[in-house]
């Protein structure tokens, strides 16, 4: 393929714990049309360089393998607009943590369904930190609310001279 003809699709493949790239992954792009496979470089990317003419408005699947993680695949949507195919973050082998994080929006839209499983137990994490937030906030809050009422109280009964007979009709 020429270089005139050709679309080059780049993307990245990084530890989702470390934030380090991945190196030597295998990353295979697969349409009705397409079937490459690619490996990623010491930064963790990865190119694939396609014909304009096989690359409008078409989905297809990403698979990726590495040394030490769990296989990953997520469906993608290849336009000659967007050619940042997004970062793919691995967990380890032992964990299924895998999230794809795009750089466009259209592409995270195409992305969202194949990685509402890998998300959502970040979102319950995220949910249990705000709740846990507003509770302290709301006690908090409650307690100031509360406290000056208190401490005009204590202040009134610890004034001998406040309500009392003498203090009321007190001349000099």
């Amino acid at each position: 393929m020429s270089k005139k003809n050709t679309i080059n699709y780049i993307g990245r493949i990084i530890d989702y714990e470390k934030q380090a790239p991945i190196r030597g992954a295998k990353v295979s792009l697969k349409t009705d049309e397409i079937s490459l496979t690619s490996h990623t470089d010491i930064e963790g990317i990865y190119r694939f360089q396609i014909n304009p003419d096989k690359a409008k408005n078409v989905q297809g699947q990403i698979y990726v393998e590495a040394s030490g993680y769990r296989p990953y695949q997520y469906s993608i949507w290849l336009s000659s607009a967007q050619k940042d195919l997004g970062d793919v973050r691995l967990g380890d082998s032992g964990n299924s943590n895998t999230s794809l994080v795009s750089n466009s929006s259209s592409s995270s839209q195409n992305n969202s369904n194949s990685n509402s499983n890998s998300n959502s137990s970040s979102n319950n994490n995220l949910i249990a930190i705000i709740t846990i937030i507003m509770i302290g906030f709301f006690i908090f809050i409650s307690q100031s609310i509360r406290n000056p009422n208190e401490s005009n109280e204590n202040n009134d009964n610890n004034n001998p001279r406040r309500n009392s007979p003498d203090s009321l009709y007190y001349d000099r």
